[in-house]
């Protein structure tokens, strides 16, 4: 049922690290205002009345991996008291919590980058990391991540026979990671070719930037010094992309028209889409460098 636009208020949900709106979402915001709706930065992780909005859109609560506990509590909490003012919705929020659900995208048919997940319990010895990146004969060596993280948090790349100076390291992010670490073979096309993301809003394609990392660097995040240009893919990318949404709402019930927004990060090898990350929580999606974006995410929020 449309929201009435008079008397519409979204919460923009960001973290108490940063509680204001980004300045990408700025544009979002303007949208929304311009179509009636009061909008404000809400952390998600202060003290709110949740029950005065009629929308709680994820945004850049950037410390959710920090605190994931906390965070699906929260999930829970504005989902039992305000049942669908949440976007995204919350079965889709907590299953990519956890980058885990690579597997079940897997399953589905989605070509994903290769990974080893590793756990350690209680008492156990944590495997040899040189060890396990030769079993898989990744002659490009690995980068290793927690199976929670964001912004590249914790991630680092290990040179071929180079995981013993690793080992201590990756020793103590296994005790500090209890739903485990990932290992997957380093990505050359990443330097090479950049790292594709294509964004959707309601489940249709918006746009698409490459992003690429500095000099001698992997990581493609702004905080690394990695850039970004507007790129338009080719077709097929953007079905192979389609295809990742499909799989998600297939694993958590949901409607691929009820993604309010999704960003699929990936390579290109053999002129296929190669998935890294599927991002529903608090994605940038580069407003910026796509005129009327903004705007066709603010009318899915009034509306929706």
């Amino acid at each position: 049922m449309s929201l009435p636009l008079s008397n519409s208020r979204v919460a923009l949900i960001t973290y108490s690290g940063v509680p204001a709106i980004t300045t990408d979402d700025r544009l979002l915001r303007d949208a929304l205002v311009a179509r009636g709706a009061e909008v404000d930065a809400r952390p998600w992780d202060a003290r709110v009345d949740w029950s005065s909005y009629h929308r709680l859109v994820l945004r850049s609560c950037w410390n959710f991996h920090h605190r994931p506990r906390e965070f699906l509590l929260w999930v829970d909490e504005v989902t039992a008291r305000h049942d669908g003012s949440l976007r995204n919705a919350p079965a889709l929020v907590r299953w990519s919590v956890n980058k885990r659900y690579l597997q079940d995208l897997n399953a589905h048919g989605v070509a994903i980058v290769p990974t080893i997940w590793v756990s350690v319990g209680e008492g156990e010895e944590a495997p040899n990391l040189d060890a396990l990146i030769a079993a898989q004969g990744w002659t490009g060596g690995a980068v290793v991540k927690p199976a929670i993280s964001a912004t590249a948090h914790e991630t680092w790349r290990v040179a071929t026979d180079d995981g013993a100076s690793h080992q201590a390291r990756f020793v103590a992010l296994l005790a500090k990671s209890p739903s485990g670490v990932m290992v997957q073979p380093f990505i050359p096309e990443i330097q090479k070719d950049g790292e594709w993301s294509l964004i959707f809003l309601g489940g249709d394609f918006s746009h698409a930037v490459v992003k690429r990392p500095a000099v001698g660097d992997f990581r493609v995040q702004h905080d690394f010094g990695g850039t970004v240009e507007r790129r338009e893919p080719p077709a097929a990318l953007i079905e192979d992309a389609r295809a990742v949404l499909k799989a998600a709402a297939r694993v958590t019930n949901t409607r691929v028209e009820e993604i309010l927004y999704a960003r699929v990060d990936g390579i290109v090898r053999n002129g296929g889409l190669l998935l890294m990350e599927l991002e529903v929580i608090e994605p940038v999606l580069f407003f910026s460098h796509a005129p009327g974006a903004a705007a066709r995410m603010a009318e899915l929020i009034v509306s929706g």
